[in-house]
């Protein structure tokens, strides 16, 4: 067996996640890890990884595997050029590429013919495991993948240190896939990727020779690389052959089996229930009582698998606008230090849902913080309404105190409010219970991400800027959140690598590729 979990339990801050789970994996499977946020997903991969300790259970590997996970919060030498950084992934073959270095300068410098019969011998070794390893097309294996994920746009020798986190998980994953392990450990990849970069993963994965396991919420790209899917739900993790759409028929067909098991269970239960008090005092039939008890006590007492999945029902804080033209950008220039792109310019009326897109790093999120006027314009300008009001979605998931609660970020924002109302607003962003008094940093990412949709959700606005607003979401919360916004009287600017979300969303797109090649 390549992986195998046994009778896996977990309780994290007082919540369940796994009870007795069990589940292996074989080699060669692409296997997607799915289930609504918070259900444990993540927590999975880090005990597979060992940097959490379940509560109990054994996991076995494959003792000869070697097994590679992305970790999106490695610490790199910022010093390092992307280059450098991404030849690491050839650290063996580089130590023996250093060592044949020195054996051919002692080759020079040996006179004793014993002596270099010996480090030829030893130098042909090495070449050998070189020539094995294809070390002399590292370079070229490093060019075809940054080139596939869009990495080659920062720059190869741009440092490490210059990059925004987005653009470093990109290329820590760019290492990983550079390494070839035999089992590949992907926590929501697609994440930071855009549509065309998104495609091209789905084909390396599919035809990569080892063994996957991925956590993620994109269905579109399951259904194209998963050949096998792990659903977390009731503190179960179940296994089910075939892609995404496979995975939804096979479940709908158990749960719809297990509910009429639920209802002979619940009908047999009542009618020996009603047998035993009709009959347990009544001399000539007691002891019968008293064996149908027996088998009452005996009988598991079965429950539904039916679950209301917690959907978003934000309440947007608009203000209304007249519907003249809303936003002006005219020769606009975007960047940090110097001018990213050639100069901007376009014009939206108010009510309009665009969608910003182009390839990652490109300069999309660049063009929202400029827009919300966290960066100022290197040259030209643009020009909101005069009534504008703005609410912002960052992408990051980055926290002033991540010790806070959901409830305290509310209630610092909104003191005069009290708990009832600040309760009411974080059940809308599908936020309940525990959920709302545990600090943010034990949250999932896709609570993390329902959080900020609360508090923009509260904010008085009439145009929403929103940046990767799907990322970590489960499918439920995606879709309810994509409804919510189509029906928004207001105006959004957003960017998204969900192709069904952005072609279901827009009414508008600005193309920053296309003004690259205008």
């Amino acid at each position: 067996m390549f992986l195998k979990v046994t009778n896996l339990s977990m309780t994290y801050d007082k919540k369940t996640l796994y009870d007795n789970a069990s589940f292996s994996i074989n080699r060669g499977e692409k296997v997607g890890i799915v289930g609504s946020n918070g259900t444990g997903k993540t927590t999975l991969i880090n005990i597979l990884n060992g940097d959490i300790i379940p509560d109990s259970g054994n996991i076995e590997f494959d003792k000869k595997i070697k097994v590679g996970f992305l970790d999106q919060y490695l610490r790199i030498d910022k010093n390092l050029t992307i280059k450098q950084y991404l030849h690491l992934a050839f650290e063996e073959l580089n130590k023996v590429s250093k060592k044949a270095e020195e054996i051919q300068e002692k080759i020079i410098h040996t006179t004793n013919g014993d002596e270099l019969d010996r480090l030829v011998n030893t130098l042909s070794i090495l070449q050998e495991r070189l020539e094995d390893g294809d070390y002399y097309q590292n370079d070229s294996k490093i060019m075809r993948i940054a080139s596939g994920l869009g990495i080659t746009n920062y720059g190869m020798d741009t440092l490490m240190g210059k990059l925004s986190g987005g653009q470093k998980i990109k290329i820590i994953l760019a290492k990983l896939l550079l390494e070839q392990p035999n089992l590949l450990v992907l926590d929501e990849p697609t994440n930071f990727l855009d549509v065309t970069h998104v495609d091209w993963l789905v084909k390396y994965l599919k035809e990569y020779k080892g063994t996957v396991l991925m956590v993620s919420h994109n269905q579109e790209f399951l259904n194209e690389v998963a050949t096998a899917i792990l659903d977390i739900e009731f503190n179960k993790i179940t296994k089910y052959r075939g892609n995404y759409d496979a995975f939804v028929v096979k479940k709908a067909f158990a749960i719809e089996n297990h509910e009429k098991q639920v209802k002979a269970n619940i009908r047999e239960r009542k009618e020996l229930q009603e047998y035993i008090d009709k009959n347990k005092t009544r001399a000539s039939t007691a002891k019968m009582a008293q064996s149908r008890q027996k088998k009452l006590d005996k009988m598991e007492k079965m429950t539904s698998m039916s679950v209301n999945h917690k959907k978003l029902h934000l309440t947007f804080n608009y203000q209304s606008i007249s519907s003249h033209k809303f936003l002006e950008v005219k020769d606009l220039e975007i960047g940090y230090y110097f001018s990213l792109l050639p100069p901007i310019s376009f014009e939206i009326k108010s009510g309009t849902k665009l969608a910003i897109t182009g390839f990652n790093g490109i300069g999309k999120s660049t063009l929202l913080k400029t827009l919300i006027g966290e960066l100022r314009p290197i040259k030209g300008g643009f020009r909101f309404v005069d009534d504008a009001k703005i609410a912002y979605f960052a992408q990051e998931h980055e926290w002033e105190d991540d010790t806070l609660t959901p409830f305290q970020v509310i209630s610092n924002l909104y003191p005069e409010k009290d708990a009832k109302w600040i309760r009411s607003e974080l059940a809308k962003a599908a936020l309940t219970g525990e959920q709302t008094m545990q600090p943010i940093k034990t949250l999932s990412g896709g609570e993390q991400s329902k959080l900020k949709l609360a508090i923009v959700m509260l904010q008085r606005a009439n145009v929403l800027i929103l940046d990767e607003p799907t990322n970590h979401l489960d499918q439920e919360a995606k879709d309810s959140l994509l409804e919510l916004l189509k029906k928004y009287p207001g105006t959004v600017i957003f960017v998204s690598h969900e192709r069904a979300f952005l072609n279901e969303l827009a009414t508008k797109i600005f193309s920053i590729e296309e003004l690259l090649i205008s």
